[in-house]
């Protein structure tokens, strides 16, 4: 992300971005010391704290994971963050994800999918980690009908003029359709029925439901829960200490480099506020 100007801002570089997220994490660490919350790195940051003891190179985001438990708790507990910081999940914006955004209103930032939707804060990613079936094919079968619900609910709400050609009429007119369904409603209904079985406290293993739809993971409770540190631009931060499973069930080979076509950001753009 090169430094950009149009005639209203300058738009920070992916360096700064990098800071700023950085400096959010680090506010977000204190918080949870300071309240006891428990939490992980989580997918892209995580392996990049493996990989390159950092943020990855290209990455413009930051992604942890919490206990639902703590998770939970972090929502009701949210007005005891500093005033320049919030939360925003589906519950209380037009966000359409089954996770939360941590978000400092010091620095916009806007993704072309909530364009005229909803205007963002830089954020971090925080998702909620579950109890799941210990039948793996019971949980592949939950978590494609959350997946099916948030696409719906997606599709229904946010600014498809990033598409183009026949995705684009696609989305437009399934999301059109779906607009009489009252897709939020009906998602976090169904979420709040698939995390209750088996519950987190009653479950043996964990994963997630609402990260991308190949990160079908599953983990002992017991290796998930146990933390280790690993360092991440300088700072030790808290990690699940199966990290390798995890890493190895999400990406495979997880020490080797993508291509340079494969190198994912959210194209997001940011600037002071």
């Amino acid at each position: 992300m090169d430094k950009l100007m149009d005639e209203e801002r300058t738009y920070l570089t992916l360096d700064e971005v990098h800071e700023e997220l950085l400096n959010l994490l680090l506010r977000f660490d204190a918080f949870c010391k300071e309240h006891n919350l428990r939490y992980s790195l989580d997918s892209g940051t995580l392996l990049g704290a493996v990989r390159h003891k950092g943020f990855i190179p290209w990455d413009d985001d930051i992604d942890l994971n919490m206990p639902r438990p703590d998770y939970d708790r972090l929502l009701k507990i949210a007005n005891y963050l500093p005033t320049d910081l919030c939360v925003i999940n589906a519950s209380n914006s037009n966000f359409t994800g089954g996770f939360t955004k941590l978000c400092t209103s010091n620095i916009r930032a806007q993704e072309p999918s909530y364009d005229g939707v909803m205007e963002e804060m830089l954020w971090i990613d925080i998702f909620p980690t579950d109890g799941v079936p210990e039948n793996s094919e019971l949980f592949r079968k939950s978590k494609k009908r959350i997946q099916r619900a948030l696409k719906r609910n997606e599709w229904a709400n946010i600014n498809l003029n990033y598409e183009r050609g026949a995705r684009k009429v696609i989305k437009t007119i399934f999301g059109w359709l779906f607009r009489f369904q009252n897709p939020k409603s009906r998602l976090l209904k169904l979420i709040d029925e698939t995390i209750a079985c088996p519950g987190y406290e009653s479950a043996k293993r964990v994963g997630c439901f609402f990260g991308a739809e190949n990160g079908l993971w599953t983990l002992p409770k017991s290796a998930y829960e146990k933390t280790v540190y690993l360092e991440f631009e300088g700072h030790m931060l808290p990690c699940m200490s199966c990290w390798d499973e995890f890493l190895t069930d999400l990406y495979g080979d997880y020490m080797k480099l993508p291509s340079e076509n494969d190198r994912q950001t959210h194209c997001l753009k940011a600037w002071r506020a």
